[in-house]
């Protein structure tokens, strides 16, 4: 593939997962996974949060993005303008990523900045379905 074309879909698939959810784009993505299956990844942060920004940053990361977009339903949720859902999540700081099966029910809220490593290791047990036998914690333990 050509340099060029590379840096137009990198930079797409960041305009694309840059853009925050809106109350349809999460009950869509609810739906979405139900229909199609897939567990859920749903990214809450505020724009006024530094660790946000270096999550952010990692989520954009052509490998990471791709793998989210194809194995999973995900949701980009800006805290500050929709609040409802940080509640309705109970979601208590920014960033944190929460995982749910394709029917909506979570599995775990993991609060704070991921390392890339580490993020690839939660979409492993996510996409496993780990979850089922074992908890997170335990699953990201060494050894």
């Amino acid at each position: 593939m050509k340099t060029g074309v590379k840096i137009f879909l990198t930079f797409f698939t960041l305009l694309l997962f840059a853009q925050p959810a809106h109350a349809d784009q999460v009950s869509e993505g609810l739906k979405r996974a139900k229909t199609q299956n897939k567990e859920l990844v749903m990214y809450f942060y505020s724009q006024y949060c530094p660790y946000c920004e270096a999550m952010d940053n990692m989520l954009g990361d052509a490998d990471v993005s791709s793998a989210l977009e194809k194995e999973f339903v995900y949701i980009r949720i800006d805290a500050d303008k929709m609040p409802g859902y940080g509640r309705k999540y109970q979601i208590r700081g920014y960033p944190t990523t929460v995982l749910a099966e394709s029917n909506g029910k979570i599995i775990a809220r993991v609060p704070g900045y991921i390392p890339k490593k580490d993020f690839w290791k939660v979409l492993t047990y996510l996409k496993g379905k780990h979850y089922k036998t074992i908890g997170l914690g335990e699953f990201l333990q060494p050894g």
